[in-house]
C-alpha cells in the first residue's frame, strides 16, 4: 500500500440524486480526508484479519441532501458492481466509505481508493454474505434513491 494516494487531487467519488443534476456532490481524497472521520476494526470480506479503517460515515456524506422518499443508497463500484443499502443501516450500524486501511491509502490494487466498511467487530451478526455483498470496494458512485 502506498503512503501518499495518487488520487489525492482527482475526483474520486461523485454522490447523485436521480433527476436532480444541482445536487451532484464531487470529492477527491482530500476534500473526504478533509471531513470528520470515523476509524471502527473489521475484516475484510474474504478474510480474519482484524484491520483498523478511517473514513466517512456514509451519512455524513448525505448530510444537507433532503432524504424524503428515499429508502437506499445504490453504491457503485469501477468495475461496475454494484450494491443497495438500505439507509436503516445508516443509523442502525453507521457504516464508512473507508479511504485508509491500518494507516494507509489504498491505491486501486488494494481494492482502493474507496471501500464501504462495516462495523463488523462490534457487530459481529452482520458476518453473513448479505452485509458481505454491501461491503464495496473500489466505490466510484453512491446514488440516493
Amino acid at each position: 500500500m502506498s503512503s501518499q494516494a495518487p488520487d489525492a487531487g482527482r475526483t474520486v467519488l461523485t454522490i447523485t440524486l436521480p433527476g436532480d443534476a444541482a445536487l451532484e456532490r464531487r470529492y477527491t481524497l482530500d476534500e473526504l480526508a478533509a471531513l470528520p472521520h470515523s476509524t471502527l476494526r473489521s475484516p475484510m470480506p474474504d478474510e480474519r484479519h482484524i484491520h483498523e479503517w478511517l473514513g466517512v460515515r456514509l451519512s455524513t456524506l448525505l448530510e444537507g441532501i433532503d432524504r424524503d422518499g428515499a429508502k437506499r443508497l445504490r453504491i457503485e463500484a469501477l468495475n461496475d458492481y454494484s450494491a443497495l443499502i438500505p439507509l436503516s443501516d445508516l443509523d442502525a450500524y453507521e457504516p464508512i466509505l473507508a479511504y485508509r486501511r491500518d494507516g494507509q491509502s489504498l491505491g486501486i490494487a488494494e481494492r482502493g481508493p474507496l471501500f464501504v466498511i462495516y462495523p463488523m467487530v462490534d457487530y459481529p451478526e452482520l458476518r453473513t454474505q448479505l452485509y458481505f455483498n454491501r461491503t464495496v470496494w473500489q466505490v466510484s458512485r453512491i446514488t440516493l434513491e
